[in-house]
């Protein structure tokens, strides 16, 4: 069975069959039309690699001072920062604002990865496995968005395998998670900023 990964692994069987082929490359061109908004300016990313890089360093010396109520607003005022910065740049670039199919069902994934993220920090929270959470979170995006980039911008697809391999380095034992993720999130949102500038 194919996947997206098979390029890492040199097993890819999408040139078998040309119809297929085309069909994907058809879809391809679709959704990098659709995807637009979301890769539009390269301030975005760079916004949200001085934003999760900043919160994940800043987590442990608040959470010492002010308990788990500091975590959870600094992460809190961290996704909503660079959330706002990303709904500006996309209302700017929106144009005609019509609705693509395409990108109705990737914020849907997006939707459901999310909760399942919260699904399994809670559990992780719930056994004392805090230190995880950078690297869970880590792989969860990194899955969607190397997947995603392989159907809408290529830098995409490779922050993507950026921001799995900090996760894998966070979730390893006695690594320092938070310090991984800041590091992984920096590089893979400046190579996407990097990529979005060169187009």
């Amino acid at each position: 069975m194919a996947s997206e990964y098979d390029p890492l692994f040199g097993s890819g069987s999408e040139g078998d069959d040309p119809a297929d082929a085309q069909s994907l490359e058809t879809v391809r061109r679709q959704f990098a039309r659709a995807s637009q908004p979301f890769l539009s300016s390269p301030v975005v990313w760079l916004a949200w690699a001085v934003v999760l890089p900043a919160a994940a360093l800043l987590t442990s010396p608040l959470g010492a001072r002010f308990g788990p109520a500091g975590i959870l607003f600094l992460w809190s005022s961290a996704i909503l920062a660079g959330g706002a910065i990303e709904m500006l740049a996309i209302r700017r670039r929106r144009g005609s604002g019509r609705r693509s199919p395409l990108a109705t069902w990737a914020l849907r994934v997006q939707g459901n990865l999310s909760f399942v993220g919260l699904v399994l920090s809670a559990a992780l929270l719930w056994a004392g496995l805090s230190w995880e959470l950078p690297g869970l979170w880590l792989l969860l995006l990194g899955h969607s968005f190397y997947t995603l980039g392989g159907l809408s911008f290529r830098p995409m697809r490779t922050a993507g395998a950026i921001f799995q391999v900090g996760g894998l380095v966070a979730l390893w034992p006695g690594a320092p998670s938070l310090p991984a993720f800041a590091a992984a999130a920096a590089t893979g949102c400046l190579w996407l900023a990097w990529g979005i500038w060169r187009r």
